[in-house]
């Protein structure tokens, strides 16, 4: 799953808006393939080009992320924290 996601100025990077052709909101911008997800930023930053400022610190660039990486990550069981039965 990849991700598209813009530099707020709390330092968090969050997921953009996704927004279909009718102008709807559709939710998070997640896809499938790294290609879908650069083709709906670039027509993101398109659509955002009066509204989108980067500042020098870099808030409010944009990137696209793999989920899919940070999940399985997340789904390793770790041992911190748990305590063993005497």
């Amino acid at each position: 799953m990849f991700v598209v996601k813009r530099l707020g100025k709390n330092g968090m990077w969050s997921a953009v808006s996704l927004i279909d052709q009718n102008g709807s909101f559709r939710g998070e911008a997640k896809f499938e393939t790294r290609d879908e997800a650069e083709e709906y930023m670039a027509e993101y930053l398109k659509r955002m080009k009066s509204r989108q400022r980067i500042s020098p610190e870099g808030y409010g660039e944009i990137k696209v992320f793999d989920e899919s990486k940070q999940d399985k990550e997340k789904s390793k069981p770790s041992s911190k924290g748990k305590k063993k039965a005497h």
